[in-house]
């Protein structure tokens, strides 16, 4: 997971020092754990399931003190990396384009985040 986030770091760099004004990729598909989740965790079901529904999860985010479904005060990483590709700011989540119907031409566009807090490969995480 470092390397994909050091590979992705790198990437947004060239890009930055290129003056992308377009973006560099036609789409940016996020896969990770809470540090890249822009809001799938908001829709999932369970009580036990991590939310980052209060608003000090957002206080320095443009837009003021509310939720923003990032595990963060403000922009995450995925946010930062989207921006030097060029893009406005990181695909939506998964699960807020899915209940849009929305998720085919966001795709196309912009990507997706799969993103979810507490994600793991082991049988083991979460618990």
């Amino acid at each position: 997971m470092k390397a994909l986030v050091l590979l992705g770091l790198a990437v947004a760099a060239l890009a930055a020092g290129a003056g992308a004004v377009r973006p560099v990729v036609p789409a940016v598909f996020v896969l990770g754990d809470s540090t890249l989740d822009v809001g799938n965790n908001n829709h999932l079901p369970g009580k036990d399931v991590p939310r980052a529904d209060v608003p000090f999860y957002g206080v320095d985010f443009p837009g003021g003190p509310k939720p923003t479904g990032r595990f963060s005060n403000g922009y995450n990483i995925a946010d930062f990396i989207a921006k030097n590709l060029g893009f406005e700011r990181s695909p939506l989540a998964y699960l807020v384009l899915k209940s849009r119907n929305c998720l085919i031409p966001s795709a196309l566009t912009r990507g997706v985040s799969y993103a979810s807090a507490g994600a793991g490969i082991l049988d083991s995480t979460g618990l």
